[in-house]
This record gives C-alpha cells, sequence and structure tokens, in this order.
C-alpha cells in the first residue's frame, strides 16, 4: 500500500479493531485502491499473505482463464431451455473423476417413479394429487416461465 500512515494505527491493527473503525477505514481502503485495477489489488494483497479474490460476475467467471482451463462449465442440453452450462465440483478425484452426464430435470420429470415406484402410490391416488395441486408437472408452469421457442 506504499506503507500510509493511517495503516499503523493500533486501531486497525485487529479485526475487531477495524470491525469497530470500518466507517473511518473504508474511505481510507477506496482512496489506496482507485487506482489499481481489482485485479491488481489482489495480487498486491496475497502477495502479502492475504487471502484474496476479485469479486466477478457470471460473465467474468465464464470467461476466467482458469475456470476455463479446469473445464468448470460444462454445456448440457437441456430439453426444455436447451444448451445450459453446468458447474463442475471445484475439486478433481484422479481416479474417479466427476461427470455430469445429463441436464437437470425439469419440474415434476420424475413424478411417476417417485410416487409409484418409490411411493407406492396407484395410479388413481396419482392423479388425485395433480388434480388438487399437491403436485406439479412442467406443463403446469406458467406461460411467462417457458423458455421462448425460435420462430
Amino acid at each position: 500500500m506504499g506503507g500510509p500512515q493511517w495503516a499503523g494505527k493500533p486501531r486497525f491493527a485487529t479485526f475487531l479493531g477495524r470491525k469497530e473503525n470500518e466507517d473511518e477505514l473504508e474511505p481510507l481502503i477506496a482512496e489506496w485502491t482507485k487506482d489499481y485495477a481489482a485485479e491488481q489489488v489482489m495480487a498486491t494483497l496475497q502477495a502479502a499473505g492475504v487471502s484474496s479474490g476479485v469479486v466477478q460476475t457470471f460473465e467474468d467467471l465464464f470467461n476466467d482463464p482458469q475456470l476455463k482451463h479446469r473445464r468448470h462449465f460444462v454445456p448440457l442440453e437441456h430439453r426444455v431451455m436447451g444448451v445450459h452450462h453446468y458447474h463442475m465440483p471445484a475439486y478433481r478425484l484422479s481416479k474417479t473423476p466427476a461427470q455430469l452426464r445429463r441436464a437437470a430435470p425439469c419440474l415434476g420429470q420424475d413424478n411417476e417413479f417417485v410416487y409409484k415406484e418409490i411411493l407406492g402410490y396407484s395410479d388413481e391416488e396419482v392423479a388425485q394429487f395433480l388434480l388438487e395441486g399437491v403436485i406439479t408437472t412442467e406443463h403446469d408452469i406458467p406461460d411467462i416461465l417457458k423458455p421462448k421457442k425460435p420462430k
């Protein structure tokens, strides 16, 4: 930070002190960071042993070179949304690597299996649940929430 005088003040020496004096500290930090890109501040802090990272938008994350290198986002075809990018786990296991094989299910996609095969309800009971609104399916999604189909 270039050794500003305020950085050595005892009230900023501990986390509790910084928290208690954050209204005074925040403008000082803002003044120090204003002439640097976020990545420069992050690198400076990391070089000094301070755990830090840049706050990123989703677009920033999607274009992040490290996440691209690690193939963090995996495109999968979703039957309603089309191609959608899903997050891979942040960790990598050498003997059992994670794989995403299918997109997220649609609302109610597995209702029949769950209600009939796992829970043991009859066709009539499941039909009654649907009529009463106890369970729902993707067909019950309001039109405004459904993706637009190309013309």
